[in-house]
């Protein structure tokens, strides 16, 4: 039993040392997503000129069956204004529109999928499907499908599964508009409300006509560059999050947080944006308490004081700072006496907003967001702050249940070990 015990141990700690499975697994996409770039060019040139052919066609994503996917495709910064969910513009849908699918795993989705399509070509549309070609239902009826290398179609994968899926779905958006600068156009790309020009920017191009806006460009992209570009800034992303910096600041968190786990304390997670407002909720290994607090801070109530108690700890995951440009939740944070754990990128134009808890994660990038260069205005698209903080939760999750499960292992071990008879 003693041999087993330390085995068991020696194991746990081995596993720990190096880096947390997530960031594993998706590193280890990426290189095979990169054989999927001649597959996105064509189903975004395809998209591009469908538009160009009949200018009020629309790209849609279903909301509820896809949020995570969803949210970060929409209102996003340094992202399409074409791209909104289905059910918030009823009266605008046509018989020649364009419908982005985000298949989480074939586990979990293949029916909702299957039941979409069929809905979808009732309606004439155009799918274009990013998921996984191992566990695909036979004879899947779309017209464009980008494969995520998932190694199956099995929910064990969902939650990286929906990392590779934005990943590619962002490389598509950056191609989608390559697409169009070699037709001499450009379509509405959102600017990050982090910045002083985005209001008056962005209000023009969020009208129900104005997602619709198409502009002109005075440059052709090479096909396949954005998209490129877009993959090697998500590399340099995954070498900052192995940095001895980014791996200390996650040890020592989760040290916090799996200690208060075993000593049965409640750990809440949430925060602010679009990939982590759901994420929080899905496929977790640890035991902590996820809520959602974007959105739901209205009224007298405090969201934080619903979930948690004072003294109980909470991990926030947050976007530029500790608050957003809409909402302060540091006050509400600190009503509800809770013990604090942050991860956001800095704000270095208001350091006042970078108010961290007794550990922090810093996020790799910085305030604008937008990630690749275009050739005219606004000049950048395509965000990587979504993934990160993603990552950030899976490699934190990860952690967080190893040592748990070492801290159980030490505890078993002790005892187990017999005390020794005293001598008379």
């Amino acid at each position: 039993m003693k041999k087993i015990v330390f085995f068991l141990l020696i194991t746990c700690s081995w596993l720990y040392a190096g880096l947390q499975p997530a960031l594993v697994d998706y590193e280890a996409r990426l290189t095979k997503i990169a054989y999927q770039i001649p597959q996105i060019i064509k189903a975004a040139e395809f998209a591009a000129n469908h538009v160009l052919k009949y200018p009020d066609t629309l790209i849609n994503v279903p909301y509820e069956s896809q949020k995570t996917f969803s949210e970060e495709l929409i209102n996003r910064a340094g992202g399409l204004s074409i791209i909104y969910p289905i059910d918030w513009r009823t009266n605008q849908l046509t018989d020649h529109d364009i419908v982005l699918l985000s298949v989480r795993s074939w586990e979990t989705d293949s029916e909702t999928i299957i039941s979409q399509i069929k809905e979808y070509r009732q309606k004439k549309w155009k799918i274009i499907i990013f998921g996984s070609k191992k566990g695909m239902p036979k004879k899947l009826d779309c017209d464009y499908f980008v494969d995520n290398a998932a190694p199956g179609g099995s929910a064990i994968h969902g939650r990286i599964n929906i990392l590779v899926n934005i990943t590619l779905g962002w490389m598509w958006c950056c191609e989608y508009v390559s697409a169009m600068s070699r037709k001499g156009k450009i379509p509405g790309i959102l600017i990050s409300i982090s910045l002083p020009e985005a209001d008056p920017h962005n209000k023009k191009i969020q009208t129900p006509e104005g997602r619709l806006w198409i502009g002109e460009c005075p440059e052709k992209i090479p096909a396949g560059k954005l998209a490129k570009i877009y993959l090697e800034r998500v590399r340099k992303l995954v070498s900052d999050l192995k940095s001895e910096k980014i791996q200390n600041q996650l040890d020592y968190a989760s040290t916090i947080i799996a200690e208060r786990m075993v000593q049965g304390k409640t750990v809440g997670i949430s925060g602010v944006g679009h990939v982590i407002i759901d994420e929080v909720k899905k496929d977790l290994k640890a035991p902590w308490t996820p809520f959602q607090a974007v959105g739901r801070m209205g009224g007298r109530r405090n969201i934080f004081a619903r979930y948690l108690k004072p003294g109980d700890t909470l991990v926030w995951i947050a976007y530029i700072g500790l608050n957003s440009k809409y909402h302060d939740y540091g006050s509400r944070i600190k009503q509800a006496g809770v013990e604090l754990i942050t991860s956001f990128a800095p704000d270095l134009d208001d350091p006042s907003v970078n108010e961290t808890g007794i550990a922090h994660i810093e996020q790799c990038w910085k305030k604008g967001d937008a990630e690749v260069p275009l050739p005219c205005h606004p000049w950048k698209m395509a965000p990587v702050s979504g993934i990160n903080s993603g990552l950030i939760l899976r490699m934190l999750d990860d952690i967080v249940w190893a040592k748990i499960e070492k801290m159980k292992l030490q505890q078993t071990s002790s005892e187990t070990i017999p005390v020794p008879e005293q001598s008379h």
